[in-house]
C-alpha cells in the first residue's frame, strides 16, 4: 500500500476524533455552547484535509480546494467559540463579514490570476484577522491561568505560522501556480505540518480548558446552596475559618446570624414554593447589601450567616440594623402587606477566635433576639466570656460523666 494514501489520513482522522470528543462533551455540558462550536470547527478541519485522501479516488478533490475551503470556516469556528468562552458573546456577523470578504479576495485571485500564492496568502490574511479577534476576547477577560497563556500562545504562534507559511514557501519556491502544485512541494507539506500542529495543539488545549471549567463549576456547586445561590454551611466555613483566626483587636470581625421569624407559618400558610421565593429575595438583599468584602452564606433552613472583616461590633450593629429594616419593607409575592417578612439578628465580634466559638456567640444572642420578641438584633457578650462559659458547660459536662 502506498505510503503516501496511509498518511493522508493522519489530519482528517485526528481531526474527526476530537471533534466527536468535543461534541461528546457538549451534549452533557448542552449551555456550553462554546464546546459545540470547537466540535463543528474540528469537524470542518477534518473534512478539509480530507481531500487528499479522497484524491486517491477522485482526482477532483484536492488538498489546497479542501483547505481553502473549509479551514477559514473552522477557524470562525474556534474563534467563535472562545469569543463565548471568555466574553460571554461573540461577534458573528464580524466573524462572518470577515470570511465573506476573505473568500470574495481569494476566488477573484484563484480565477482571475490563477495564482496560488496570492490566494494562500488572502486565506491566511482573513485567518490571522480572525484568530487576533479571538486573542482580543481572550485580554478582555479579567481572569487567567496557565491553560488560558497556553490557549494565548497557540494563538498567536498559529498566526504567525499561518501568515509565514505562504511567504516563507514563496522565499523557496517561488508563486506557484494553481494546478501546477505538487504533493511534495513545501507549499503542501508546510500546509499538512501546520494543519497537524493546530489540530492537536488547539484540541489538548481546548480539553484541558473544559476539564478545568467542569472541575471549577463542580466545586463551585459543592459549597454552593442550589435555592439561595449563596454558600452552604460548608462554603461559609471553607471561606471563612481562615478569616476569623487572623481577625485582631484592631482589626476584628464581625458575625451575623439571621433567622427569618416564624418561617414555618410561611410555609403553611402559603406554601413552600412561595416560602423558597422569600429565601430567594432575602438572600439577594443580603449580598446586594453586604460589603464586597463581607462572607455571606446560608446555614441550612430559614437561617444566613454574614461574616464583615475589619469590621467593629458598632460598625456591624448599625449594618445590621439596616438590614433588618429593608427586609421588614420588603415586599413579596403571594404574601399580604399584613403579613410583613421579618428577621431576628444575632451579632458577635471575634478577634482571632476559632469560628465555632464565634458562631456560638452569635447563636446566644440571636435567640436572645427571639426571646425578645423578634423583628430585632441582639448582641453577644464580650468574646472572652463567652470561651469562658463554653469552657464552664464542658467541665460541667466531663463532671457529669
Amino acid at each position: 500500500m502506498d505510503t503516501s494514501y496511509i498518511l493522508s489520513t493522519i489530519n482528517p482522522v485526528v481531526g474527526l476524533l476530537f471533534s466527536l470528543t468535543f461534541f461528546l462533551i457538549w451534549r452533557q455540558q448542552p449551555h456550553r455552547i462554546h464546546i459545540l462550536n470547537w466540535a463543528l470547527a474540528f469537524s470542518l478541519g477534518s473534512l478539509g484535509f480530507a481531500f487528499e485522501f479522497l484524491h486517491y479516488f477522485n482526482p477532483i478533490f484536492k488538498l489546497t480546494d479542501g483547505v481553502n475551503i473549509f479551514v477559514p470556516i473552522c477557524v470562525l469556528l474556534i474563534a467563535r467559540g472562545v469569543c463565548l468562552r471568555y466574553t460571554g458573546s461573540a461577534p458573528t456577523r464580524l466573524l462572518l463579514s470577515i470570511l465573506v470578504v476573505t473568500d470574495i479576495t481569494a476566488s477573484w485571485i484563484s480565477f482571475v490570476h490563477q495564482n496560488a500564492f496570492g490566494r494562500g496568502l488572502s486565506i491566511s490574511i482573513g485567518i490571522v484577522v480572525m484568530l487576533i479577534i479571538a486573542i482580543w476576547a481572550m485580554l478582555k477577560s479579567r481572569t487567567h491561568d496557565r491553560i488560558d497563556l497556553g490557549i494565548l500562545i497557540t494563538i498567536v504562534s498559529a498566526a504567525t505560522l499561518v501568515l509565514g507559511r505562504p511567504v516563507l514557501s514563496f522565499f523557496i519556491e517561488g508563486a506557484p501556480q494553481i494546478g501546477a502544485i505538487e504533493d511534495t512541494s513545501f507549499w503542501t507539506v508546510s500546509l499538512k505540518v501546520a494543519g497537524l500542529y493546530s489540530l492537536l495543539v488547539f484540541a489538548i488545549l481546548f480539553l484541558l480548558r473544559i476539564a478545568d471549567d467542569l472541575f471549577a463549576e463542580l466545586n463551585h456547586q459543592s459549597v454552593t446552596d442550589s435555592l439561595s445561590g449563596l454558600l452552604n454551611r460548608r462554603g461559609i466555613f471553607a471561606a471563612a475559618e481562615t478569616v476569623a483566626l487572623q481577625a485582631t483587636p484592631t482589626l476584628p470581625i464581625s458575625v451575623l446570624l439571621l433567622d427569618i421569624d416564624h418561617f414555618k407559618d410561611v410555609n403553611d400558610s402559603y406554601g413552600h414554593q412561595t416560602g423558597d421565593r422569600v429565601i430567594e429575595a432575602l438572600a439577594n438583599l443580603m449580598q446586594s447589601s453586604a460589603p464586597e468584602t463581607a462572607i455571606v452564606g446560608r446555614l441550612g433552613g430559614e437561617e444566613f450567616a454574614i461574616f464583615l472583616p475589619s469590621t467593629a461590633s458598632m460598625a456591624a450593629l448599625a449594618f445590621a440594623e439596616a438590614l433588618r429594616a429593608s427586609i421588614q419593607l420588603q415586599s413579596h409575592a403571594g404574601i399580604p402587606a399584613t403579613h410583613p417578612i421579618t428577621v431576628s439578628i444575632g451579632l458577635a465580634e471575634g478577634t482571632g477566635e476559632d469560628l465555632e466559638l464565634l458562631l456560638h456567640l452569635a447563636d446566644i444572642a440571636l435567640y436572645k433576639a427571639k426571646d425578645s420578641g423578634r423583628d430585632q438584633v441582639q448582641l453577644a457578650g464580650d468574646v472572652r466570656l463567652g470561651r469562658d462559659e463554653r469552657q464552664r458547660q464542658g467541665t460541667l459536662v466531663r463532671s457529669a460523666r
